[in-house]
C-alpha cells in the first residue's frame, strides 16, 4: 500500500522524469506524467489509479512507442520552423520577434532531448535487467539515440542562427554609423566653406566678384563630388580585394 501511495504521488506532482530501478523493493519503469510499470518474474504490471494490473509486454512496447513517435514527430516540426528561418534569413527577410520565438523553441527542444536522454538510459538499464523484453526495446533504445542527436543538431543549429542575426544586425549598425561617418567627413568641409562665406564681416575675397557665388558653390560641389568619389574608390578597393582573393585561391586549386 505504501508503494501505491508513492507511485500516486509521484505522478500529480506532474513530475516528467523518466526512470528505471528499484522502488519500495520493486523493479519500477516511471514514465513520468505516462505512468509507472512494474517488472516481476518475466510479468508486467501498469499501475493503474491506485493498483497495479498485469499487461502484456506488446501493450508496454506499443506505449512507449507512441511516445517516441510523439517526440519524432515534435523534432520534425521543430526542424521546419528552423528550415523556415534559415531560409528567410537567406533570401534577406526579417523574422519578427525572432529571439523570443528563438528562446520558446529552444526550451522545446531542450525537453525533447532531456526525454531521449533519459528515456535512452531508462530503456538500456530495462533491457539489461529484464532479458524478456530485450529483443523488443532494441528499436526504441535506437530510436531514441537517434532522436537525442537529432534534438542536440537542432539545438546547435538553432544556436548558430541566432549568432547569425545578432552578427547581421551588428553588421548592419556598423555599417550605418559607417555612412553616417563618410556623410559627416563629406559635410564638415561643405560646412565651413558655407560658415566662412557666411560671416557678417567685410573684406571677403570674390565679394565684388560677378561670379562669386558660382564659384563658391562650384567650389562645394568640388568638395562634394571628391568625398563621394573616395568612398567609391575605397568600397571599390574592397571588392577587389575579394576578387584578388578569389582568383588566387582558383590559381592555387588549378594543378
Amino acid at each position: 500500500m505504501e508503494i501505491e501511495s508513492a507511485l500516486k504521488s509521484f505522478l500529480q506532482s506532474k513530475n516528467s522524469t523518466i526512470l528505471y530501478g528499484e522502488f519500495y523493493g520493486k523493479k519500477l519503469l516511471l514514465l513520468g506524467l505516462n505512468g509507472a510499470y512494474a517488472f516481476e518474474n518475466d510479468q508486467i504490471f501498469e499501475f493503474d489509479t491506485d493498483n497495479f494490473t498485469q499487461i502484456e509486454s506488446s501493450q508496454l512496447t506499443e506505449r512507449l512507442k507512441s511516445l517516441v513517435d510523439e517526440v519524432r514527430s515534435n523534432l520534425t516540426h521543430y526542424q521546419s520552423l528552423i528550415e523556415r528561418k534559415e531560409n528567410a534569413i537567406l533570401q534577406g527577410k526579417h523574422i519578427a520577434k525572432f529571439f523570443q520565438k528563438s528562446f520558446v523553441l529552444k526550451q522545446k527542444l531542450n525537453k525533447a532531448l532531456n526525454f531521449c536522454t533519459q528515456s535512452n538510459e531508462a530503456l538500456n538499464l530495462l533491457a539489461s535487467e529484464q532479458a524478456f523484453l530485450k529483443k523488443n526495446l532494441r528499436l526504441l533504445i535506437f530510436a531514441t539515440k537517434m532522436l537525442e542527436k537529432n534534438a542536440k543538431e537542432l539545438i546547435y543549429r538553432l544556436d548558430g542562427l541566432y549568432t547569425l542575426i545578432n552578427s547581421i544586425k551588428s553588421e548592419r549598425l556598423n555599417q550605418n554609423i559607417y555612412v553616417l561617418s563618410i556623410i559627416s567627413t563629406i559635410g564638415l568641409p561643405l560646412n565651413l566653406i558655407v560658415g566662412f562665406f557666411g560671416m557678417n564681416t567685410g573684406g571677403l575675397f570674390l565679394q565684388n566678384n560677378a561670379y562669386g557665388s558660382l564659384i563658391v558653390l562650384s567650389i562645394i560641389a568640388f568638395v562634394f563630388v571628391c568625398g563621394v568619389l573616395y568612398y567609391r574608390l575605397k568600397t571599390k578597393q574592397e571588392l577587389i580585394l575579394d576578387t584578388d582573393y578569389a582568383k588566387a585561391s582558383k590559381k592555387e586549386k588549378t594543378p
